[in-house]
Formats: structure tokens, C-alpha cells, sequence
């Protein structure tokens, strides 16, 4: 997914919020917003860190072109000097489990242990014998999500911007149809 679409998502779905009040708040001109959400420009290093506090993004997710158009737990900026993050569960063995007063435990995680996100910890607890094949169907479900959405946002955002330029419904309508859009 482009830099613009994911900062399109963010502005529209997350946020909910129009360019320009967005400019105000990141103390830009609405102009430069319009420029970002359509690739037309790259941020600066200053307003790439600032886009990512504001939408709580790390740059990592926010600058991969092939990654989730939606961001994990652990693309939020938030979390971003975590090991693990809110969402995620660690399979360990019962011998990983220290035993601490007041029925509290101390988890070693060692290399190779599994960070199951709460899909995989769901499909996990239920029954682990075919995993393997459930997170796949389950990566695939995301994957097929991941493109109706971009498809959603491309076709919304595309259908905006011949707005502004005085086409109409109709003919923007027709004229998406022939793309394929």
C-alpha cells in the first residue's frame, strides 16, 4: 500500500477527519496533506515522525509498500520500544512458569518462543493440532480484506478528486468503470 492510501485510511476511517482539519492541528498547509494522500510528495524526516505520532504509527509501517493497509498492535508508535505488544500471547512451556507470591508468575522467554497474535492464540487454545493451516486460511482472509479495502479507498479517493475538478457522479462513475477501478 502507497504512503498516500495509508495516510488516506488513517485521515478518513481512524480519524475521521477532513484535510484540513488535520493541516491545522499538524501545522501544515492543507495543500501539502492533499499532495501526501495522493503521492504526489514525500514528507519531510521532521513531518514523517510527526504523522506518525499524530496517527499513532511507526515510520516502519507507514513507509512499507507491501505491508497491511491496517496497522497491528505492533505498528503503533506507542509501542514501539516494546519486545512484545498489547494483542500478543507467548506459548511457553510449563517449565518456562516461575511460581511468585501471590499467585503471580515470572515467564523466562527464551529464543524461539512463540508470539502468537490474538487469532493465532484463539485458533491455539481451541485446538493446536492443524495451526498451520488455520493461520494460513486466516493470513488469507487478511490478505483478501487487506485488497477489498485498498480497492474501497483507491475507487473513494480517486472518486474525490474528480469531484473537486467539477466531473460528475456519473461520468466519475463510468470513467472508474473503465479502468477496471
Amino acid at each position: 500500500m502507497s504512503l498516500g492510501l495509508k495516510l488516506y485510511f488513517l485521515r478518513t476511517r481512524e480519524r475521521q477527519i477532513t484535510q484540513a482539519t488535520m493541516a491545522r492541528e499538524l501545522r501544515v498547509r492543507q495543500a501539502t496533506i492533499s499532495n501526501l494522500e495522493q503521492d504526489i510528495s514525500r514528507p519531510s524526516l521532521e513531518l514523517l515522525l510527526a504523522l506518525c505520532r499524530y496517527f499513532d504509527v511507526t515510520p516502519t509501517w507507514l513507509l512499507d509498500d507491501e505491508g497491511p493497509l491496517e496497522p497491528l498492535a505492533s505498528d503503533r508508535w506507542s509501542n514501539r520500544n516494546g519486545l512484545t505488544t498489547t494483542g500478543q500471547y507467548l506459548e511457553v512451556e510449563a517449565r518456562a512458569l516461575h511460581p511468585l507470591p501471590g499467585d503471580r508468575f515470572l515467564v523466562a522467554m527464551l529464543p524461539g518462543t512463540p508470539i502468537l497474535d490474538e487469532d493465532a492464540a484463539r485458533i491455539r487454545a481451541t485446538d493446536g493440532e492443524d495451526l498451520e493451516s488455520k493461520l494460513e486460511v486466516e493470513q488469507q482472509r487478511r490478505r483478501r480484506q487487506n485488497r477489498e479495502l485498498r480497492r474501497e479507498l483507491e475507487r473513494e479517493r480517486t472518486t474525490k478528486r474528480l469531484r473537486r475538478r467539477g466531473v460528475s457522479d456519473v461520468k466519475a462513475e463510468s470513467m472508474l468503470r473503465e479502468q477496471g477501478a
